[in-house]
């Protein structure tokens, strides 16, 4: 068995020092080129051929596979990683929505605030009309004692006594009468009778008295 293996090892080494010289002597004499190598080499080793193919057909592949994975390409291109960028646009996005919401608010503010002007005005209005038609009424108490012969009479009488005398009439009238009187009578007589408050309870009436006064004539003042 041994001599078998032998012989055919001896066999073989001389078919390939035949090919080789063979070989040789066709590459001297020109009768074999590259073109012809590789067609002899394709036949005789198409496994290697077709795995060495492989080869160049996956690097080439990878010569023109990006090299950069998208992570790193955005990190170049915007010199951050794709998670700083989502962190930025998350504090951009919360930023934006404090502002929207401190926007909201101070409307909010401005809406309580005009709200409760509004309702000022109102209660302002209503104090308002209450004097004028305290007022007006006054007013034609007035004119209709002026038509009264007794009021005119009594007023008559009180232009002639003396201030202080007056004075203690007009204490047991209400601040309307007083205040009818007054703006009926001289303006001179009126001061003198004025002046007889003294006491601090007769100065405090006597001064509810004047502002009415004033608050008549400024309304009519206003309509003229």
């Amino acid at each position: 068995m041994k001599k078998m293996l032998h012989v055919i090892m001896a066999l073989l080494a001389i078919n390939f020092l035949a090919i080789g010289g063979a070989v040789g002597w066709l590459v001297q004499t020109k009768h074999l080129d590259k073109d012809k190598i590789h067609a002899i080499k394709e036949i005789v080793f198409p496994a290697t051929t077709q795995a060495s193919t492989t080869q160049s057909t996956e690097e080439a592949s990878a010569a023109t596979k990006p090299t950069d994975s998208l992570e790193a390409l955005l990190a170049r291109s915007s010199g951050r990683t794709p998670t700083e960028q989502i962190e930025t646009i998350q504090r951009n996005f919360d930023t934006q929505m404090a502002q929207l919401d401190r926007r909201e608010r101070e409307l909010n503010d401005l809406q309580r605030q005009v709200e409760l002007s509004k309702q000022q005005m109102a209660r302002d209005r209503a104090v308002l009309d209450s004097e004028r038609k305290a007022l007006e009424a006054q007013k034609a108490e007035a004119a209709k004692l002026a038509s009264d012969k007794g009021f005119q009479d009594s007023l008559a009488l009180y232009n002639t006594m003396d201030a202080k005398q007056v004075k203690q009439i007009f204490l047991a009238m209400d601040d309307n009468t007083i205040l009818q009187y007054l703006e009926a009578m001289e303006p001179r007589s009126a001061a003198r009778i004025v002046k007889e408050f003294k006491s601090p309870v007769e100065i405090t009436r006597i001064q509810k008295v004047m502002e009415k006064m004033r608050q008549a004539q400024a309304s009519t003042s206003t309509k003229e």
